[in-house]
């Protein structure tokens, strides 16, 4: 298997598509990671999703089907109606398992899987969101030694994810949604 990226998970739900919009629009380009973004979202969009993030000026943006390979220098966006998952051999799966707190893809699944497959090197910031998903699987991805962060719930248009991150542990960083490469780029130099 070639080197695995650096893995930078951004994940969200109400609250979270324009800072994670805006993260990826000023992330410089680091050939040595992928950024893999998942968002809530509904099932079936008047618009896709992955539109809005056409145009980004240092990233290729592309939602990953099953058994696609993880590469560096790429933003992957979470499908609709999808779990995504992070398999050992440096794949993403897709999975239509039933809703994880009425979420699919589910952020937990996701954080998870990153876990399960000993990703070598990974780093997660949990934004703005309506509900608890995110919470644990963050909780298990910080006690597997991983760099964690997690929007300032005051920072947060919706805070009820964060807040629930936040009662189970600490992670390494507490941040606001315009420091989001600040901390990205922290958790790339450990």
């Amino acid at each position: 298997m070639r080197e695995a990226p650096f893995l930078w998970i951004v994940a969200g739900s109400a609250g979270s598509f324009t800072p994670a919009r805006q993260f990826v629009q000023e992330m410089p380009y680091r050939p040595e990671m992928a950024i893999v973004l998942c968002l809530h979202r509904m099932r079936k969009p008047r618009v896709p999703m992955i539109e809005a993030f056409a145009r980004m000026p240092h990233w290729t943006v592309v939602e990953p089907q099953d058994k696609d390979p993880i590469e560096s220098g790429k933003v992957y966006l979470a499908p609709a109606d999808y779990h995504l998952l992070i398999e050992r051999a440096g794949y993403f799966s897709l999975s239509v398992d039933e809703p994880v707190h009425f979420s699919r893809p589910s952020i937990d699944v996701l954080l998870e899987s990153v876990v399960e497959a000993r990703w070598p090197r990974a780093g997660a910031v949990l934004l703005s969101g309506a509900n608890r998903d995110g919470a644990w699987g963050l909780y298990l991805f910080h006690q597997a030694g991983y760099f964690t962060a997690v929007q300032d719930p005051a920072d947060a248009e919706v805070p009820t994810m964060p807040r629930a991150a936040l009662e189970l542990f600490t992670p390494v960083r507490l941040c606001k949604a315009q420091e989001l490469v600040q901390v990205c780029l922290e958790a790339l130099s450990l």
